[in-house]
């Protein structure tokens, strides 16, 4: 009888130990399935996300122009920058997101595409989809901006330092929380106000719409 109870105690902690992991899977699995739905990040050839595959700044702009409500063409007749010239892969989604004034280079006049990019570069990016602008925080960068991140609980799935740089897995969650965050012009969620797509009754991704 000791023996059992002992061996239904274990069963009940390992059930304990397992469910959140269980739980984070389940997330993941959502999170993937809405930003695959959404075209803003698929799969290679072979169907994976490649989750653990760290981000280039040039990726992680084709993920945010993908979450925008702008149009990208597949060629651009301009170069963004003298390291994106016109026939580089990312120059549409580069020049497309400089023109909606989500992005900028940095102060020598590049852009750094192959570059990884950092946490707070892709929560100033995000923000900007949400209406932010520089000008809306006041300190020294970007402790104003990776304080308006967590406010919007953009940080959930995500452990990562504002300078580290950021997986697949980290851009999965930001865009995935970014279409339930408020949208500074609206009030109303990223996913319904900009995207006009439905949300639940409590206000989660609807993910059988």
């Amino acid at each position: 009888m000791k023996k059992r109870f002992l061996s239904a105690l274990l069963a009940a902690a390992l059930a304990l130990t397992l469910l959140p992991t269980a739980l984070a899977a389940t997330a993941a699995e959502d999170a993937s399935q809405v930003l695959a739905a959404l075209d803003i990040m698929v799969g290679d050839e072979n169907g994976s996300l490649n989750l653990s595959a760290p981000v280039t700044r040039a990726e992680f702009v084709k993920m945010l122009m993908a979450a925008s409500p702008v149009s990208v063409g597949d060629e651009t007749a301009v170069s963004p920058y003298p390291d994106v010239p016109r026939t580089h892969w990312a120059a549409p989604y580069v020049e497309a997101a400089v023109r909606a004034g989500y992005v900028t280079g940095y102060l020598d006049g590049t852009f750094r595409p192959s570059n990884t990019i950092t946490l707070s570069e892709g929560v100033v990016m995000v923000l900007r989809l949400l209406g932010y602008q520089n000008s809306d925080f006041s300190g020294s960068f970007p402790a104003g901006q990776m304080a308006m991140y967590r406010t919007l609980d953009l940080d959930e799935g995500i452990s990562l330092g504002q300078n580290d740089t950021m997986t697949r897995q980290d851009a999965m969650y930001l865009f995935y929380n970014l279409l339930t965050a408020a949208s500074k012009t609206t009030g109303a969620p990223y996913l319904s106000s900009v995207l006009g797509h439905s949300l639940t009754t409590d206000g989660k991704v609807d993910t059988l719409a």
